[in-house]
């Protein structure tokens, strides 16, 4: 296998760059159809999650990015561990790997496997929010900007090399899954984009300063706890729209655990007895609008909930 630096070989639409695409996430898969649809890259192999249970049945859920893969008759490989395929992967003499939200850390002997290395789309101003929940991270901290970084993946989380990057606004009632979408469809159009330039050696790297980096962790259901004695009515607002798909937010209402599905933020709010209104840290409060009946499971307006209560 040809070191990076004494690759000399120069890819078009007529030569094509030979990719193998690691992903899981619905975010990555705009991103996989993109190069398979672009005749600048041929798409050699998938790599994704195993099926996983789902559901109270418990079936078996194929990964999307399995199913786009068969569907162009594509290699698709789903190991538990990518040692286990790394024979597999090497006979397919790729260029280059592209990876979006795989969901596995990708050991340094794979990485090795392609002459231009394994190149990332990461959704945020790296060396920003290093880590599994940058999206998340950065709503729920409230942040009204972050960004798209294509990077080049090393050994370190989220550490290599930068080839491009820009900034993205958040907007002030923006979800996760707003986010989630815009960036999939951003994240497509630049991979394509500068992929085939990073390979013939026409992108800048510019290194990280790791004293800059800021790392975000796995998200867990603690992060779905809201506690508005000692958060302000925007700080929960942020969870909100941050956990909204998974852990999703719940408090004590009226004495009982409930999800929050809906609710709206109440800044200087002067502290009237509102029975669908949850004061906040900060003379500030929640306003609820739909819930998750905590006993039958059922969203539900806040109002039909409190009606049943009487």
């Amino acid at each position: 296998m040809a070191e990076r630096s004494d690759v000399t070989k120069k890819f078009s639409s007529s030569h094509p760059v030979k990719v193998v695409f690691f992903g899981t996430d619905n975010i990555s898969i705009p991103t996989l159809k993109a190069l398979i649809d672009d005749p600048q890259y041929q798409v050699v192999g998938v790599v994704t999650k195993p099926d996983s249970a789902s559901g109270r049945g418990h079936k078996l859920v194929t990964p999307e990015a399995a199913q786009v893969a068969k569907a162009n008759n594509i290699l698709c490989l789903q190991p538990r561990k990518l040692r286990d395929v790394k024979p597999q992967l090497e006979s397919l003499h790729a260029d280059v790997g592209v990876v979006v939200s795989y969901g596995k850390i990708i050991p340094e002997s794979v990485i090795h496997l392609f002459p231009h290395g394994i190149i990332n789309f990461h959704p945020s101003l790296l060396p920003v929010y290093r880590g599994p929940s940058p999206i998340e991270t950065a709503i729920a901290n409230g942040n009204n900007e972050t960004g798209l970084t294509i990077m080049d993946i090393t050994k370190d989380m989220d550490a290599g090399d930068i080839f491009y990057q820009e900034k993205v606004p958040i907007g002030p009632d923006d979800t996760v899954e707003d986010l989630y979408e815009r960036f999939g469809k951003r994240g497509a159009v630049l991979m394509t984009k500068y992929l085939i330039k990073i390979v013939n050696g026409e992108m800048k790297r510019v290194s990280q300063d790791d004293n800059l980096a800021i790392y975000c962790h796995m998200i867990t259901k603690d992060d779905g706890r809201l506690d508005p004695e000692f958060m302000s009515a925007r700080d929960c607002y942020n969870k909100l729209r941050a956990f909204k798909h998974w852990p999703k937010c719940h408090l004590k209402f009226h004495g009982q655990d409930i999800i929050i599905l809906d609710a709206k933020p109440l800044d200087g709010f002067a502290g009237d007895e509102w029975p669908d209104v949850v004061s906040c840290d900060d003379h500030s409060a929640l306003q609820l609008k739909l819930i998750q009946n905590p006993k039958s499971g059922k969203r539900m307006k806040v109002a039909d909930y409190l009606h049943g209560l009487k």
